[in-house]
């Protein structure tokens, strides 16, 4: 008999065994609440989302305008700084006449001299680039004739043009390739207490060029001549200690050349041939980085210099040759 109703039981238990394979498995029925909190967390990511992709839009935005303001800066600085040296040259131009027009083109000896920039005649022969009252004239006490000049440069000083802290004049422009006698009689006054990390008191500066001077003499914190390029490197020759209101006078022979193995440079102070850093009297170097340089004399100095600097200027000359200019 139980053999009998475990025969009959089998095939209801395999179709049971069936139907509950077949069936889907329910799911547990969402709690109250659970499907409002869902769609509200999806669209607060999604809100999120949104809001940083806008941030990161805006910034975007942000950083594009910055730049085409920058951009839009430099343009109208470097606009400004063209119109200023237009201006410059045709200054320089108009009070220089004939001296201008320096065309040598290879070394020579012919004892001329190409530009008198004593001051004699005030500042006819020169851009002035300076506060009024830091650059005059004086006929007492000067080192040949009745004409001197002073450059004066104390805390605060900022020249109008070009925004810096400068007492200069500016002469006339000198082409690569000319071999030149540049001669500047030098008085450091008994004012002077210039502290910083430099100071220009004469300089070679090539046209339309934002950067240092190929060539420059600077009067170190311990009154002491420095020749060199005019971003410090390299020097070329060093003075010993200067007296104070005394004249020197420097004359310096420059060949100018884009080429280190080319240009060269020799300097002569109060009459006397000087040793170089090279030990030698003659030291190659490049002494021009473009194709055209002019002179300028005074004081041109780095803005976080403190104290006043005092320098005199006198009997300034260029010529082809040490008799031309020595001769005055």
């Amino acid at each position: 008999m139980e053999i009998r109703t475990r025969q009959l039981l089998a095939p209801l238990l395999a179709i049971l065994l069936i139907a509950c394979a077949a069936a889907p498995v329910a799911s547990a029925a969402p709690q109250p609440g659970q499907a409002g909190a869902a769609t509200a967390s999806t669209r607060t990511q999604e809100s999120a989302k949104l809001l940083r992709g806008g941030a990161r839009k805006q910034s975007r935005a942000a950083q594009r305008r910055r730049a085409r303001q920058a951009k839009r800066r430099r343009q109208a600085r470097a606009a400004q700084r063209r119109l200023l040296r237009a201006q410059r040259r045709a200054k320089r131009r108009s009070a220089l006449g004939k001296q201008v027009a320096v065309n040598a083109k290879a070394p020579t000896e012919n004892p001329e001299i190409l530009f008198r920039g004593d001051f004699e005649a005030g500042f006819d022969a020169w851009h002035l680039q300076a506060l009024s009252h830091r650059a005059t004239l004086f006929s007492s006490g000067t080192f040949q004739g009745a004409g001197a000049a002073r450059f004066e440069v104390a805390d605060g000083d900022v020249e109008p043009q070009t925004g810096s802290e400068r007492s200069e004049v500016s002469g006339p422009t000198f082409d690569e390739g000319q071999d030149l006698y540049i001669r500047d009689t030098i008085r450091v006054g008994a004012g002077n207490s210039f502290d910083g990390p430099w100071q220009i008191i004469q300089q070679l500066h090539e046209e339309d060029w934002d950067g240092s001077p190929g060539m420059a003499v600077f009067l170190d914190e311990g009154d002491t001549l420095r020749l060199g390029a005019g971003d410090g490197s390299p020097t070329f020759w060093e003075s010993g200690q200067l007296q104070r209101e005394r004249w020197y006078d420097l004359v310096y022979r420059v060949f100018l050349s884009q080429d280190p193995g080319a240009g060269f440079v020799e300097v002569w102070l109060d009459g006397v041939p000087q040793r170089l850093e090279n030990g030698q009297t003659r030291i190659y170097g490049q002494t021009i980085q473009a194709a055209q340089t002019y002179i300028k004399a005074g004081i041109y100095r780095s803005k976080s210099s403190t104290g006043t600097s005092v320098v005199d200027h006198d009997a300034i000359l260029v010529g082809t040759s040490l008799a031309a200019v020595a001769a005055g």
